[in-house]
């Protein structure tokens, strides 16, 4: 008996606990979706729609600015009543136009409801109403002072500045903005306001639903200013298939070519810039340095010829040819054969030929006409020109051949010179062998080099292809 006793005491306690917690919590959820619903109006109404519906008061006064300032020294007409006459008046909401603006009603009589509307209103210099949307309001010939808000007529007694904000008025608190006229005339400045009223409550799903939308807004918000300053990698992650989930995905390919076309921009600038640099110095070099190496040959020759055995005037005659020579080699190098509207092999003919009319010496070309990516191209160019001029300064070599083949999945350039040579494996002083096998390792392609005291050199380069 005692135990049924328990048994039921303690089932009811359980009971009543049970109850207890889910009161509380229902209490609880209730009370938080209320203040959730009574606090998200403010967060969204007091950022991204207060940040939209002001640009929309902004782009008005601007608009009505420039439409105003057209009529000229004449001025406005007297009884004008500015606005749209097609636009219903809907006191106490604004309607947004297509172009970015507000559509602004033409009100000729009382406003019904005694509430905040959409209007315009032009000011003269003075500070005087001369027409407006809504002449109830804002009847032609009052003082901005006696019509206006505080901080509204304040702004117009402040010349050139644009002044905007949210202020209560009679009607109940609006979005303004005072802007100067664009041109002169007789408006000086165009007021603009629309009814600022956030709702005091809305439901949590549709809460939720405009904070998420909220959260996409300021993203899309941020990162068309971020792009402005200068941030090509911005990203924006996709939210769903619906517009706005296609506007991310463009922005972010938008801003990804951008990035890139920025990138190549900037390099071909680098690369121009060098190219300028280069070619002033090699006028300088040429109307200077090697002008007067060419004078000193003369004056030596001459020497040597009145004196034969003067044989300072000879080692000196010697000197400056060779001093020329290296001087015309430096030249052609400061003057590299370009690849933008030629092609690879043009261009390496071009190399030959500086060399065979700069130089005199011979050239044998066989170049077959190869289509590369545009890293093989330069890397190909740059090692004919290093070769060459090794040839020519370091090796004396009277006679080149130059020939480039497509063959076996590869491209073969082979640089040969019947100059004095060297061995191989012996080090070297200067880096420019160093170069053309660093510039090949990148591409994946190996460097020969075949040559002995004596006997000329062969550079032969394969770079593979797909």
């Amino acid at each position: 008996m005692l135990d049924r006793v328990r048994h039921r005491a303690w089932g009811l306690s359980g009971r009543l606990i049970a109850s207890y917690i889910l009161v509380t919590l229902a209490v609880v959820v209730l009370t938080e979706t209320l203040v959730f619903g009574f606090q998200v109006p403010q967060l969204l109404y007091g950022t991204a729609v207060q940040t939209q519906l002001q640009a929309q008061v902004d782009a008005t006064a601007k608009s009505y600015a420039q439409q105003l300032s057209r009529y000229g020294p004449g001025g406005v007409p007297a009884g004008t009543v500015l606005g749209d006459p097609g636009q219903p008046a809907q006191p106490g909401a604004d309607r947004p136009a297509g172009d970015g603006t507000l559509a602004v009603p033409a009100i000729t009589g009382p406003v019904q409801g005694g509430q905040a509307v959409t209007a315009v209103v032009a000011v003269s210099a003075g500070g005087t109403v001369i027409a407006s949307s809504v002449p109830s309001r804002y009847p032609p010939g009052r003082t901005a002072a006696s019509e206006f808000p505080a901080p509204v007529a304040w702004a117009l007694t402040l010349g050139q500045v644009l002044k905007t904000g949210i202020v209560p008025t009679a009607y109940g608190s609006v979005l303004w903005w005072v802007q100067p006229a664009s041109a002169p005339g007789q408006v000086a400045y165009v007021y603009v306001q629309a009814p600022w009223s956030p709702p005091a409550f809305i439901s949590p799903a549709r809460a939720w639903s405009e904070l998420v939308q909220l959260g996409e807004t300021r993203a899309l918000l941020w990162a068309p200013l971020a792009v402005a300053d200068g941030d090509y990698t911005v990203t924006l992650p996709v939210s769903g298939r619906d517009e706005v989930g296609r506007l991310e995905a463009n922005f972010t390919t938008m801003t990804g070519q951008l990035g890139s076309a920025l990138a190549a921009e900037r390099q071909r600038a680098t690369g121009d810039a060098r190219a300028a640099e280069r070619a002033r110095i090699a006028r300088e070099i040429h109307d200077t340095i090697s002008q007067h190496l060419f004078a000193l040959r003369m004056i030596t020759a001459g020497m040597h010829r009145a004196d034969p055995g003067n044989q300072q005037a000879h080692a000196i005659e010697r000197i400056s040819e060779e001093a020329l020579r290296d001087m015309q080699v430096l030249l052609i190098e400061l003057h590299p054969a370009s690849l933008d509207s030629t092609g690879l092999a043009p261009a390496l003919q071009e190399i030959c030929a500086a060399y065979h009319d700069r130089l005199g010496v011979t050239v044998d070309s066989a170049l077959d006409d190869v289509t590369v990516p545009a890293p093989v191209e330069h890397a190909l160019l740059r090692i004919t020109q290093e070769a060459c001029t090794n040839a020519v300064r370091h090796g004396n070599a009277p006679r080149l051949a130059v020939s480039m083949t497509r063959q076996d999945g590869h491209v073969e350039l082979t640089v040969r010179d019947t100059g004095t040579g060297f061995d191989p494996a012996a080090p070297h002083p200067g880096s420019g062998l160093a170069h053309i096998r660093d510039r090949v390792a990148e591409l994946g392609g190996t460097v020969d080099i075949d040559s002995a005291p004596g006997q000329g050199t062969a550079l032969t380069v394969r770079v593979p292809m797909p």
